[in-house]
């Protein structure tokens, strides 16, 4: 691949809380860093404590407001006045929702762009823009999705699997500080989408089977949160179950966990899958959407039917009763996520695609 001219990327980011897309976040500025290429991004309220690390929030602009439906005069002059002192070469959207910011903010610039998509779409929820140069679908079954039934024009859908570092804490029996009592996590939004009802249904079997010394810990944010501290109530578990804000350090979670579970219905990849595996913490989750293609079934993780709690629980138990079985699905969770999901794979295809979009906005120039 040729290198880029001298300049940045700019790149657009919904807000910056604990979930996939801040996963990817950090994986596109730290690989974006280790090539040596300025990376400005532009999002709407400062990150989350733990989000990013320390030396990337300098490269972090906040526009309060940058997502409003109908922009100030005064307020698109000052982004389009920051934007360009940073010498921009192309704009990247990191999600969907950051479409209609990019659009309108390469328009004013005269740039190319190109948006990354992490959930389905249906029929024209996005198009392709006068500067949009595609869509980077992070997943087969997301970029089967754009084509089919978001009707994207193929040519316009380029498919590169998200990636990450895979890191090697040390075996979970070993690891310094770590609690004694067992530790079941998942992460992410609390939507419905996400399913925590089946998290806990499948956690007061979990304590019927084992015990009450499992902890539970469901880390993110959302409008479900009042309804799952109920049912937490409910089922009386919730001495069992900690609910862990958005400023919770995954890292240091993943560190203390010993199964980690995604309960999702639909899930476009599953980049929080992909960090447990990347850290070496045995997987369970649903069989849906692009957790499929991460999750090999009895080899380097479990794969259940969406909504069945008994055969989450059934998993849980199995994994939590047998420390040399959590060994090895963890260590071939690490190899998998390393060999499949590699983050130096994820830049080289994405470098790859902003030459790409770069020579031809030079052709049409």
């Amino acid at each position: 691949m040729d290198a880029l001219p001298d300049g940045s990327i700019i790149l657009v980011s919904e807000p910056l809380m604990p979930g996939g897309i801040s996963v990817y976040t950090a994986s596109i500025m730290s690989g974006l860093s280790e090539k040596k290429i300025a990376h400005p991004a532009l999002t709407s309220t400062p990150p989350h404590s733990h989000i990013l690390p320390p030396e990337e929030l300098e490269n972090v602009h906040v526009v309060n407001g940058l997502f409003w439906s109908g922009w100030r005069p005064l307020l698109f002059r000052r982004i389009c006045n920051w934007a360009r002192d940073q010498e921009p070469l192309l704009i990247h959207g990191l999600s969907a929702v950051t479409t209609p910011v990019c659009s309108r903010l390469a328009e004013a610039l005269e740039l190319p762009f190109v948006i990354t998509v992490h959930h389905f779409q249906k029929k024209n929820s996005l198009r392709v823009e006068k500067r949009c140069r595609g869509f980077i679908a992070v997943s087969e079954v997301l970029r089967e999705n754009l084509v089919n039934d978001a009707h994207i024009a193929k040519e316009s859908v380029h498919l590169i699997p998200a990636g990450i570092r895979a890191v090697n804490i040390g075996p979970q029996e070993s690891r310094e500080g770590r609690s004694s009592v067992p530790l079941v996590s998942s992460f992410g939004k609390l939507i419905r989408r996400k399913d925590f009802q089946m998290f806990l249904k499948a956690a007061r079997i979990v304590i019927d089977k084992l015990g009450p010394e499992v902890s539970f810990v469901i880390s993110g944010e959302g409008p479900d949160e009042s309804p799952l501290r109920k049912l937490a109530r409910d089922l009386k578990i919730d001495k069992q179950v900690t609910f862990a804000h958005g400023g919770a350090a995954h890292v240091r979670l993943l560190h203390d966990t010993d199964v980690y579970v995604q309960c999702s219905r639909a899930e476009g990849f599953g980049t929080m899958v992909l960090q447990a595996m990347a850290y070496g913490v045995p997987v369970v989750a649903t069989s849906t959407g692009g957790i499929l293609s991460l999750v090999k079934h009895g080899e380097n993780g479990f794969l259940v039917p969406v909504g069945d709690a008994e055969a989450l629980a059934a998993h849980i138990c199995e994994l939590l009763s047998d420390a040399e079985l959590r060994r090895k699905i963890g260590d071939v969770a690490r190899q998998s996520a390393d060999k499949n999901f590699n983050l130096d794979h994820m830049m080289s295809r994405t470098l790859e695609l902003y030459a790409e979009c770069l020579a031809g906005s030079a052709t049409r120039a």
